[in-house]
């Protein structure tokens, strides 16, 4: 199974996914001890794909959360964004 690395970002937990009679796309999907998550794609319909850039959506106890979907994304910017969700504070502490 190959591994794409994005920036100097290690993650808790991470699944790969790709696809190459799609295309060539991939799927990396992160998990969270905070109860978020994110998906990772570079796929034919993911915004930046023609330029070599990803497309990163917001994981919500297993849900996407489709307000929360970034295009056109370095590596590093990636990087930056998984660290950010990463941090968030944990969703069953949260008062709501």
């Amino acid at each position: 199974m190959s591994c794409i690395k994005f920036g100097k970002y290690e993650p808790q937990r991470e699944i790969i996914i790709s696809d190459k009679e799609n295309g060539n796309s991939m799927q990396h999907l992160y998990w969270f001890s905070n109860g978020y998550g994110a998906g990772v794609y570079q796929n034919r319909y993911s915004k930046g794909q023609e330029a070599g850039l990803y497309e990163l959506a917001v994981l919500r106890d297993v849900k996407l959360g489709y307000s929360t979907i970034i295009g056109y994304l370095s590596a590093d910017e990636v990087a930056e964004h998984l660290s950010r969700i990463e941090s968030l504070p944990d969703l069953k502490k949260r008062v709501v």
